[in-house]
């Protein structure tokens, strides 16, 4: 199906058909900016492929998870700031009150979270939750608990080559906050780009403060 084939079968109901049209609507927006607006459809291309594994599967599930926190700035700053930083300290409950005093120290320098109202603030945090320990880096229904996530070599590969189309090069790269979204240390980083080496996707050589990336595969073409 072409993108606008999809959209049409979204909101006509034939994917969803017990939702409401608004409903409808709102999911189309979220897989759309999330999943196939990104990237001129690299990102979809290989979440499709991914599917081949299973929708439980690593391959789908962590490229699934790495364009979710990208897209969603919410969630990003709550793994790579709140969550890293207990992951750091071995605190490793995670709940809703304590995302909740994380927003309220937001909104200190984000209007927008300001304007919020706090019925809006918690359900923003059950979801932000649940989604993810769907998505492994949390695990537990009523008590949450903080877990490092399973990552695919093909997510790594993504995140790099997003890195480096925002102008990260050399050990800028190994110390992008994006990583944290994995809880991953630059030692972890740096094991998982010599992995791609090995699997001649990238060059990769790491010596004291300075480190050499370059692009063997292309993001457009598959392993």
């Amino acid at each position: 199906m072409s993108v606008s084939e999809l959209r049409d079968s979204v909101l006509r109901g034939q994917m969803f058909p017990r939702a409401s049209y608004e409903n409808r609507q709102r999911i189309w927006d979220s897989l759309n900016h999330r999943y196939l607006t990104p990237c001129f459809g690299w990102v979809a291309h290989s979440l499709a492929i991914a599917t081949a594994s299973g929708i439980a599967s690593p391959d789908y599930v962590s490229l699934a998870y790495l364009y979710f926190a990208l897209r969603d700035r919410l969630t990003f700053a709550i793994v790579t700031q709140l969550i890293w930083k207990r992951w750091c300290a071995r605190s490793l409950t995670i709940s809703v009150p304590e995302v909740l005093e994380f927003l309220e120290r937001e909104t200190v320098e984000s209007s927008t979270v300001k304007k919020w109202s706090p019925s809006t603030r918690t359900k923003l945090a059950q979801s932000i939750l649940a989604a993810l320990r769907d998505f492994g880096v949390l695990r537990g229904i009523y008590t949450k608990q903080i877990q490092r996530p399973i990552v695919s070599a093909e997510a790594v590969f993504h995140l790099l080559c997003v890195l480096l189309a925002e102008g990260c090069h050399g050990r800028a790269v190994i110390e992008a906050a994006d990583w944290l979204l994995f809880l991953w240390s630059e030692d972890d980083v740096a094991k998982a780009l010599a992995d791609l080496a090995q699997r001649q996707w990238i060059r990769f050589e790491r010596g004291g403060r300075t480190v050499i990336l370059e692009l063997i595969r292309t993001p457009e073409v598959g392993a």
